[in-house]
């Protein structure tokens, strides 16, 4: 289930200079970075989520036929790691999407201030030396 993005607005505002920030560039390196880091650790969450989903041995006593309930449990651990309805794997994802847009609004807007603002430009160009 995919979820309408609370951003699309802001970037195509921000690639038409209708929208405006205060910010230093420092904070937009800092922001940029952030996020990166965030979507890396969501990523590897959501790897995981999957890599349990598809476990075959949960040492639950799931083998046992007489423990159906374990076999029940190891079910529905699966189904909320990967494949069932609202499970973790695709959950990570859509929450992976919006820290992409995230990244993305703010890249555009610092572009825009590079492209703009020579007292903004020059110090981007410092920070990255």
């Amino acid at each position: 289930m995919s979820v309408e993005s609370p951003f699309g607005g802001f970037v195509e505002d921000a690639k038409s200079g209708a929208l405006t920030v205060r910010m230093e560039p420092q904070t937009f390196l800092e922001l940029d970075r952030a996020c990166e880091e965030l979507i890396l650790e969501l990523s590897l969450a959501r790897n995981d989520a999957r890599a349990l989903g598809e476990r075959t041995a949960w040492g639950l006593g799931e083998t046992n036929t007489r423990l159906s309930s374990a076999r029940e449990l190891v079910t529905l651990f699966r189904q909320q790691a990967f494949g069932g309805p609202d499970n973790a794997y695709d959950t990570l994802a859509e929450y992976i999407d919006v820290a992409t847009e995230i990244r993305s609004l703010l890249t555009t807007i610092r572009e825009t201030y590079e492209r703009t603002d020579e007292d903004f430009a020059r110090g981007i160009r410092e920070i990255r030396q």
